[in-house]
């Protein structure tokens, strides 16, 4: 050790020593850790959410150790992997996404990696805690994995009127591949949305983190350039959360209505082929926030008026003047199907509650009908569709919360030429006659159409910034009470 300082020379000797016995002893056996392994996935720990949402997670992580036999994933030995390090750059840039990397414990766990840097032999982690450092590392992937498929909350927490179907992904199979392939990051990026505005809302969030007060300048659409910039960045945060709700496939050919924008588009692929205002419902009587299929136009329909507009606005005003069925063109019906007759609504007596019961109204096809010419129906619990109407001139309003949860929508005449498109016997001139002919008429779609109806509040326009809507219904102040520390959700609330 000729010219080596003492230190030096006896921490080259305990190298030395290192790799004597790597060679003569061998590397680490992960099985020695599968005992220890068990017995920590046998009960959560203490740093499993003691939520809905944790419990389901930690169920996955029992599942996913059970299928290897209690083997580590991270750490081979003692020594980290490179998916380990895949993971953890995965999980630290999950503000990518609008999530918190907090969320996932990212500095306890780089704090853990870099001791295994800085020990004095090798790279390694100290033997008795890679059981538990295992577990931890998988359940943050499988936190994480959970978050982007939206799993973390219920949009019904928001507004009990707006559904998802939770979106069903064999994590365990996920993360077992991406271990083998050593594709960590790459499996999880395929559970975020891959929609245009889930992108572009990730760089909006990215410039606006950026470039702070500045990136406000470059809004466009904003009703109000005053909101500060950590308001806005909660904005796009929930709106990014939004889009992992909805379904992953929109479907090929998909009708989008964005309620607080007052907008509808008909998308093919990626590109808008029909764009039109819309009016949606009231405040009180919101539009429902939902994803269905399209399967038939009415032309020239009926208005079977609602039960809750026959009894709050219909009957009141009907007490007071007996014309104002005759003047509306409101017909009273009595039974259904064969038994189906039209009643004198002359012959009832409208102020006996008991004499106006077992008939229904329904208001006559022709130009004045609340519903205008035609209907799209797309059959949910809720009875919301699509239709025409004779106010043209509400289009013109900036506020368009005028509804009682039904969707009104500018261009009827286009929107049925598209549906229909596919059946050549229903030409621009056939679909005008059966619009103004009086009498209903309903033909089914040759192919359903799928219908979302969504709450977006930040939209990337063409030019790729992003613009802010007025928020008509409350749904971001909703949104932000669950999301803030402490709140609880149907989808995270302990039992």
């Amino acid at each position: 050790m000729d010219g080596l300082p003492p230190r030096r020379a006896r921490k080259f000797l305990v190298v030395l020593a290192a790799a004597a016995c790597a060679g003569a002893c061998g590397r680490v056996d992960r099985q020695q850790y599968a005992d220890a392994v068990r017995r920590l996935a046998a009960k959560a720990p203490s740093w499993v959410e003691r939520t809905e949402y944790g419990k389901r997670i930690w169920s996955l992580e029992q599942k996913f150790y059970e299928q290897r036999n209690y083997l580590p994933a991270w750490i081979d030995g003692d020594d980290p992997t490179p998916r380990l390090d895949a993971l953890l750059q995965a999980l630290g840039d999950a503000e990518l996404h609008g999530l918190e990397p907090s969320r996932y414990g990212v500095s306890g766990l780089v704090a853990e990696r870099r001791k295994a840097d800085e020990a004095t032999i090798g790279t390694s982690f100290d033997h008795q805690r890679v059981p538990e450092l295992d577990l931890r590392f998988t359940y943050a992937f499988l936190k994480h994995a959970g978050d982007l498929l939206g799993w973390a909350r219920s949009p019904r927490d928001v507004d009990r009127t707006w559904l998802a179907t939770p979106k069903k992904e064999d994590l365990v199979a996920d993360l077992t591949t991406a271990l083998d392939g050593n594709r960590v990051r790459e499996t999880l990026d395929a559970l975020a949305p891959a929609h245009p505005q889930y992108k572009g809302l990730q760089a909006a969030l990215a410039r606006y983190r950026k470039e702070g007060e500045r990136a406000i300048a470059g809004t466009s659409g904003d009703p109000g350039n005053d909101m500060p910039v950590s308001w806005r960045l909660q904005q796009i945060r929930m709106n990014l959360e939004r889009w992992r709700w909805v379904p992953r496939d929109l479907g090929e050919r998909h009708i989008l209505i964005n309620v607080p924008a007052y907008q509808m588009q008909v998308i093919e692929g990626e590109r808008p082929v029909l764009a039109m205002r819309v009016i949606v419902g009231k405040p009180d009587t919101p539009t429902p926030l939902f994803s269905d299929f399209m399967t038939y136009v009415v032309f020239s329909p009926y208005w079977n008026i609602p039960e809750t507009i026959l009894r709050e606005e219909t009957v009141p005003k009907l007490v007071n003047d007996p014309e104002y069925l005759v003047r509306n063109n409101i017909e009273v019906v009595r039974g259904a199907g064969k038994t189906e007759e039209v009643v004198d609504p002359s012959s009832i007596d409208w102020s006996d509650k008991g004499a106006a019961g077992g008939v229904r109204f329904r208001q006559i096809p022709g130009p004045d009908n609340a519903l205008g010419l035609v209907k799209f129906i797309f059959p949910n619990h809720f009875n919301v569709y699509l239709h025409d109407t004779p106010g043209d001139a509400l289009f013109n309003r900036e506020r368009r919360t005028l509804s009682h949860g039904c969707i009104r929508i500018e261009k009827p005449v286009e929107l049925a030429e598209y549906v229909l498109a596919d059946q050549p016997q229903w030409t621009a001139e056939r679909i005008n006659t059966a619009m103004s002919a009086r009498q209903e008429q309903s033909v089914t779609l040759k192919k359903v159409l799928p219908v979302h109806i969504g709450y977006w509040t930040a939209w990337v326009g063409a030019d790729g910034q992003v613009g802010f809507t007025e928020d008509p219904y409350g749904l971001d102040r909703a949104q932000a009470r669950l999301m803030a520390p402490g709140a609880a959700s149907s989808a995270t609330r302990a039992e």
